[in-house]
């Protein structure tokens, strides 16, 4: 079928020549006609933060920053294999390997990995973070969506968590594309600190001073409460490269972060109760910018002029 539509397309070529031939009885030097080659590219490796199936290219240094806080460099050792490291400043580091296959046209499967972990934290309050994924990407490298399930493993979170994980890029126009990132989670989750009353064997609370029964306050305990919750990170950008420069983009959109569910209940020393909720809630703009830092893709071909002598 591609064949034949590249059949179809080559005779309209070719008509649209000839008849431009015809009204002239010479053919100018210099022909504006477009080289394919030299539509900007689609910068590959990830949407925003999340990994499409497209990687870097093979020789290729990325570096890509995301509002001015996340500090990224990718590079492509192999056609297929492709390692990011970053930092998120001031405190954070990850490592991010990852391995693209494609199995099929326009499929591609995807597995990687992203260590994260402090930098200069003491133990008690360092951050460490692995989360293995593995997904599959349909469509061109302008076109293409991506789905993907991440397991979560932190010292942050009580019990691992798994991640789905939605991405898309979309071309709208010469350098112009639409893409997003999409990130869901439901696990458990601790709050420290949560006061609740010191019961007798009947259920009861206990007073700090029994023979004061109508004044004293209730004995308080102070324990880690397990509850459920929600996370979900949304990103959204219109990513502009350059015409002149297809190495260099800039993209621009909104980022989502919520955390929610998780009631639960917190009681205070003189029989007061305050029913509470873990909602966190956090939209910011979103701001990129990616460098490409060697090009190593196939040469540019010009397309040279067909001469036809008609004998007119």
């Amino acid at each position: 079928m591609k064949r034949a539509w590249f059949l179809v397309f080559s005779f309209f070529i070719l008509g649209n020549h000839l008849k431009a031939q015809i009204k002239s009885d010479t053919l100018p030097v210099s022909v504006n006609l477009r080289d394919v080659n030299e539509e900007p590219k689609l910068i590959g490796g990830r949407y925003i933060f999340m990994q499409s199936g497209f990687p870097v290219e093979k020789k290729t240094l990325q570096y890509q920053n995301l509002n001015g806080v996340l500090n990224d460099v990718q590079y492509g050792i192999l056609e297929d294999f492709s390692v990011a490291a970053g930092f998120v400043l001031p405190f954070y580091a990850y490592l991010a390997p990852q391995y693209t296959m494609e199995v099929a046209p326009l499929q591609r499967l995807v597995v990687g990995d992203v260590l994260a972990t402090s930098l200069f934290l003491e133990d008690e309050a360092a951050f460490r973070a692995n989360m293995l994924y593995a997904g599959y990407t349909y469509g061109t490298s302008d076109n293409h969506a991506t789905v993907a399930l991440g397991w979560l493993n932190t010292n942050l979170l009580p019990a691992s968590n798994l991640f789905l994980q939605l991405g898309g890029s979309k071309k709208l126009t010469e350098g112009i594309y639409v893409m997003g990132e999409f990130w869901y989670s439901n696990g458990d989750q601790t709050q420290e600190g949560v006061s609740k009353w010191e019961l007798d064997g009947s259920g009861k609370p206990i007073l700090v001073d029994p023979t004061n029964p109508l004044g004293s306050p209730y004995k308080l305990k102070y324990v880690t409460q397990w509850m459920n919750r929600h996370t979900l990170y949304a990103n959204l950008q219109l990513r502009l490269i350059s015409t002149k420069n297809s190495n260099k983009s800039w993209s621009f959109g909104l980022m989502y972060f919520a955390n929610w569910g998780g009631a639960y209940q917190e009681q205070g020393a003189f029989g007061e109760v305050r029913n509470l909720n873990n909602m966190f809630v956090l939209p910011m703009p979103s701001i990129s910018f990616i460098q490409r830092i060697g090009d190593f893709r196939p040469p540019k071909l010009p397309i040279r002029p067909t001469y036809i002598e008609l004998g007119l």
